[in-house]
């Protein structure tokens, strides 16, 4: 009798560590998922580390019995079952959910994000992804595949993917009426932050608004409108808002370094690689390292990094390591 209980008691215990280990998969309404992208693979279980059981081209139809996290379990023509990443997964039928993500494919939507700042639109569904271009808070795009991570889009016709949580079906407030300028009553004044960072030019006085202009400290602009909160100013032949915290009258000093002749490129001293980092610090994580002589462009120059482009890549760089000819930095929309 006593082995009996201890025979039960091992039993129960293996089945919940059995129910721990295992993923929980819910089950949903039967749908089709059209494979696109490319080939895509059937794993044993939903994580990139699944036993690959098979893949199966663009246009391929599955049926997806259930979801876990950003995976669908699925049924594949050919009678195999496993999983396959819900990014890569055009869904139809029962739920109309999309591909797991909270705006269904096939929806216009907005891109969005909390700071201000514009977002990235990557070539793959991940961060390790090239960078594709970037686009200001409020621009229109068509949701193509709905992901719960990340959705592929369109904005105009540039297709690639961005996080899901940057899209959003709420458009942006409408820009109201700019003040007008009044020639010979604008003064002159520089952007400031006492972070050393860039500073965002609005279509509005407000964060809601989209970005038009990203400028980097000590950029000269001139001040149409001031505000309390936010003046309205003029750079180059750009206007827009600014908040005031980040102008002032006081011109910055002068950057004693002589113009150098030629077009910029990667140095070091001792001849080595250099990174390209995904932030301003020798902290961020490393892009990729170039070689000396790689020729690169200077989007926005600060004190210490410059953030830039190297081919497909974009990211920031020690201002030690970059050899140019002191022109100023181009004015973008390319935002951190």
């Amino acid at each position: 009798m006593k082995m009996k209980k201890q025979s039960i008691a091992m039993l129960v215990l293996l089945v919940m560590v059995l129910t721990a280990v295992i993923p929980v998969t819910s089950a949903i309404a039967e749908q089709t998922g059209t494979v696109v992208g490319g080939w895509l693979i059937l794993r044993g279980s939903p994580s990139f580390n699944g036993v690959i059981l098979a893949s199966y081209p663009s246009g391929t139809v599955v049926t997806i019995t259930g979801q876990t996290g950003s995976w669908y379990s699925v049924r594949t023509p050919n009678g195999l079952t496993g999983y396959m990443n819900s990014a890569y997964l055009r869904v139809t039928g029962g739920g109309g959910g999309g591909g797991g993500g909270s705006i269904p494919a096939g929806t216009t939507a907005y891109v969005t994000s909390a700071n201000g700042l514009n977002v990235r639109l990557r070539s793959g569904p991940g961060k390790g992804y090239s960078i594709i271009a970037a686009y200001a808070p409020g621009t229109v795009c068509t949701v193509l595949t709905s992901g719960q991570n990340w959705s592929r889009i369109q904005i105009g016709s540039t297709t690639g993917y961005m996080m899901s949580r940057f899209l959003t079906t709420n458009p942006a407030p409408q820009p109201q009426p700019q003040p007008q300028p009044q020639p010979g009553l604008e003064y002159k004044v520089w952007v400031t932050s006492a972070n050393g960072k860039g500073v965002n030019l609005r279509s509005g006085p407000s964060k809601a608004y989209p970005s038009i202009g990203f400028y980097s400290v000590g950029t000269e602009g001139w001040m149409v409108t001031a505000g309390h909160t936010w003046s309205y100013i003029r750079i180059g032949n750009r206007y827009g808002y600014m908040m005031s915290q980040f102008l002032t009258t006081t011109e910055p000093p002068v950057n004693p370094d002589p113009p150098i002749v030629g077009a910029a490129y990667v140095v070091s001293a001792n001849g080595r690689n250099v990174n390209l980092r995904a932030a301003p610090t020798t902290a961020g994580k490393i892009i990729k390292a170039f070689r000396v002589g790689t020729r690169l462009n200077i989007i926005t120059r600060g004190r210490d990094w410059y953030f830039i482009q190297i081919g497909g890549y974009y990211g920031y760089m020690m201002r030690q390591f970059i050899y140019d000819n002191g022109s100023p930095a181009t004015l973008t929309d390319l935002s951190f």
